[in-house]
């Protein structure tokens, strides 16, 4: 039996590549191409719509997201991750509704309660609109169920920072530095955090202000053409008293060979 090639999955699979491999553009061309073909099938719209509408949240490109999410979510309305992708693109940009946006992430963990995306998007999103006690509730339960996701840990680090629960923010950091010691992206954000930390430090202190020391007075501050000496008009305030003139400025000059 001979294998049936598709052009639509070929299209589909050629997008994939390209957004895993960094290429946001050449794989919303793909898709583009992709998606003008006529008479297609469901499965295939669905996840074409879906990939557009993830490469313009993070383009935040928000109007053309909320379309594409739409036009995924109409091939499959029970689909927990194309209603994900319409909370994300309705809880930010211009005409964002965070109301929606917290409808669709409630529908999403409707269909899969272990959706670990919309459990911390809502739970962010909850802190955010005011409902502190909520959010963070939400996002306690799902630390507790995840102990080893780093995306947990972080929205729930930033619910508590956004709160003003500081002393809660670096127990949580305290216990996953046990939990997440072998994450690469948990040790870049302690580097960060170690970096802010000193940087807020030298500032109190006053340290940190720029000095400026005073090593050369410039009496002519305009350059000579090229070819000829600079004249003695620089000084250093802090060094002898015969101090040579600076070098002037030197033409390269190329030999002729021998044989020329």
């Amino acid at each position: 039996m001979l294998n049936t090639i598709s052009l639509s999955g070929h299209l589909l699979a050629r997008a994939k590549r390209q957004s895993a491999h960094g290429m946001p553009r050449s794989a919303a061309r793909t898709l583009g191409t992709l998606n003008s073909f006529r008479n297609q099938d469901p499965i295939t719209v669905g996840e074409s719509s879906a990939m557009l509408a993830l490469l313009n949240l993070q383009n935040r490109h928000f109007r053309a997201a909320r379309r594409y999410a739409k036009a995924a979510l109409a091939t499959s309305p029970s689909c927990p991750q194309y209603q994900y992708l319409c909370g994300c693109a309705w809880e930010k940009g211009a005409g964002a509704d965070l109301q929606s946006a917290a409808n669709w992430y409630l529908s999403c963990l409707e269909g899969q309660p272990n959706h670990l995306q919309a459990r911390c998007a809502l739970g962010l999103l909850r802190v955010s609109t005011g409902l502190v006690n909520e959010g963070i509730a939400i996002l306690s339960e799902a630390w507790r169920c995840n102990p080893d996701s780093y995306e947990v840990f972080l929205a729930l680090f930033r619910a508590y920072r956004r709160s003003g629960q500081s002393h809660m923010a670096r127990t949580l950091l305290t216990e996953a530095r046990f939990r997440l010691k072998n994450n690469q992206r948990f040790r870049a954000l302690l580097c960060h955090i170690k970096y802010k930390t000193a940087a807020r430090r030298q500032n109190q202190s006053g340290k940190g202000n720029s000095v400026i020391l005073p090593f050369l007075r410039v009496a002519d501050p305009v350059a000579p053409p090229i070819g000829e000496r600079l004249p003695s008009t620089t000084i250093r305030i802090d060094g002898p008293g015969t101090v040579q003139e600076p070098h002037a400025f030197r033409i390269r000059r190329h030999q002729r060979g021998r044989n020329a």
